[in-house]
């Protein structure tokens, strides 16, 4: 299903997330205020449009509620744009707000200003964050290692109505539960062998990165 995401800011790291999820079939609209920047990525994403971000004006004719998510990648240098970029946005009604944030303390606060999420991109982060807003199936991650993460999706069909000891997930995936959210709110940690999934779990694992990728939502 085709989404729109909106990308502010189209430095090294809005670029490539604003191509990352283009080549995915996804639509995107991307600001910035330099002439250089919208011409390199003009041929590489769906529309580009030269403007100052922190314009409160110019936002009340975009739309920004109908995004899917707005994605504020202004460079550290200028964190008081991206700070009263975050909170026009989130005055405007937009449904998710992830912002880039060059140290902790600039993250906590374009949090406070209504920010859902911060991003401490390196060189490569851009693909992961924009992979991350178009699953379908993990709602949260977080890399542990180079090579090991923790996620968290819903319970895949195959699960529901089994325990543990039959899906033996460590033997036949390599990755282990480590709590499990039910529908009432509660967090079992650790859960029993015993326990039987319902389709309103939500199942914390983690595993190598290879073995998490073979997990799939279906029954094999």
């Amino acid at each position: 299903m085709k989404k729109q995401f909106l990308v502010i800011g189209l430095g090294r790291f809005g670029a490539s997330v604003a191509r990352t999820l283009t080549d995915a079939g996804h639509g995107v609209v991307g600001i910035d205020i330099s002439e250089d920047r919208i011409q390199r990525v003009s041929e590489e994403i769906s529309d580009v449009i030269k403007c100052d971000a922190t314009d409160s004006d110019l936002l009340d004719t975009m739309g920004i509620s109908d995004y899917e998510a707005v994605i504020v990648c202004i460079g550290e240098k200028y964190i008081q744009n991206s700070i009263l970029t975050t909170l026009i946005l989130k005055e405007k009604g937009a449904k998710k707000i992830v912002a880039k944030a060059g140290t902790k303390t600039q993250g906590r606060v374009l949090s406070k200003v209504g920010a859902d999420t911060i991003v401490y991109p390196e060189k490569d982060m851009g693909e992961k964050v924009a992979r991350s807003l178009i699953s379908r199936n993990i709602l949260d991650f977080l890399e542990v290692s180079h090579d090991i993460s923790i996620i968290e999706i819903p319970a895949p069909d195959f699960i529901v109505g089994k325990n543990l000891i039959e899906l033996n997930l460590r033997h036949k995936y390599g990755v282990t539960i480590i709590s499990i959210k039910n529908a009432k709110n509660e967090t079992i940690t650790p859960p029993d062998v015993d326990y039987r999934f319902s389709k309103e779990d939500i199942l914390t694992l983690i595993g190598e990165n290879r073995q998490l990728k073979k997990l799939k939502f279906t029954e094999d």
